[in-house]
């Protein structure tokens, strides 16, 4: 009498990589972009210009920013910078001039149509930032023609405060893409855990150290720790992305967005404190 064999089903090999276990990684690749985007923009990008910001204040309490990147400066020398613009059709012209090194001290002149203005330097408690340049006396505009100034000085990709907006890209937006693929993408494990670790945090690192050597701003202390935080977070959330994840979507996604949040605020925090966003 023949006996029947139980079928045995073989053991499937988890796949080398998955698509979610690649998120951390890819998160740090769009982390670098913003970092060179707000390299650009920074106040303290030192690229000649001078003149960081122009900031036109007003009687009633009100003030328009306008960021450096339009206006046309040029160098005269090594101490003085001037920075022209056309408002309302007609020209405006500062010029700041620095004393000698190593004093911070610095002096402004302005004129709008022609006739001088009062022009006030501002300074920032880095001494290593950019100087910007306050025009008090509002160049005589009326409430309407200010509220034009304020409406078409600042460029479409900053806020009215003169922020840029790959700032909420980088709180909301990135983090909520993270969130989808990670929750959309199957819960199989992946076999290369100890390789896709080894990149993210080599990333990582290259991220905060990429930033800081862009921006010439003083970090601050409490970003050490900051860095550590945010470093174990993408490190934990890769490790838990190689192991098998919960059954459900929506869970892969919860776990994901919070976890992707925390690099996001650490590296914004590096970007906006050394490119001298924040004083």
């Amino acid at each position: 009498m023949s006996t029947i064999a139980p079928v045995t089903t073989p053991d499937v090999a988890a796949p080398s990589v998955t698509v979610r276990a690649l998120v951390p990684g890819g998160l740090i690749v769009l982390l670098f972009l913003a970092c060179g985007v707000l390299a650009l923009l920074a106040p303290n990008r030192d690229d000649g210009r001078g003149i960081s910001r122009i900031t036109i204040e007003h009687a009633d309490g009100l003030y328009a920013l306008i960021p450096g990147e339009v206006l046309d400066c040029v160098r005269q020398d090594d101490r003085t910078a001037v920075c022209t613009m056309d408002v309302l059709g007609k020209p405006l012209r500062v010029a700041t001039t620095y004393d000698e090194y190593p004093s911070r001290d610095a002096t402004c002149v302005a004129s709008y149509a022609g006739q001088a203005r009062s022009c006030v330097p501002n300074y920032s408690s880095d001494t290593s930032l950019s100087l910007g340049a306050v025009l008090a006396d509002g160049l005589g505009l009326t409430r309407a023609e200010f509220d034009t100034v304020a409406a078409s000085a600042m460029p479409w990709w900053r806020f009215d405060n003169g922020m840029p907006i790959v700032v909420p890209f980088m709180l909301f937006v990135l983090p909520l893409a993270a969130a989808l693929v990670v929750g959309f993408s199957g819960p199989a494990p992946a076999a290369k855990a100890t390789l896709l670790m080894v990149g993210v945090a080599v990333g990582w690192l290259a991220l905060l150290a990429f930033s800081k050597g862009l921006f010439s701003g003083v970090f601050a202390d409490w970003l050490q720790p900051a860095a550590v935080i945010g470093g174990c977070t993408v490190l934990a959330w890769q490790w838990a992305l190689t192991r098998p994840g919960w059954r459900t979507g929506w869970a892969r996604g919860v776990v994901a967005y919070v976890a992707g949040t925390v690099p996001c605020v650490v590296a914004l925090a590096f970007m906006l404190v050394g490119g001298g966003y924040v004083d």
